[in-house]
């Protein structure tokens, strides 16, 4: 007689969860050096050239 397998839908959950979670992280780190730093960064320029030619 052959074993069932047993806690398969778990593990492949588990598995898919796991990648999503990596995947979804490693995404959110790039955005935020590629995308918000820079974008932070260019707008703080902004107001400080602003403000030194307003005086």
């Amino acid at each position: 007689m052959i074993a069932p397998v047993q806690n398969q839908l778990s593990k492949s959950m588990l598995m898919q969860i796991g990648i999503g979670m990596t995947l979804g992280t490693t995404a959110a780190y790039a955005y935020w050096h590629k995308v918000a730093l820079v974008t932070r960064n260019q707008r703080a320029a902004y107001y400080v050239n602003l403000k030194a030619n307003k005086d």
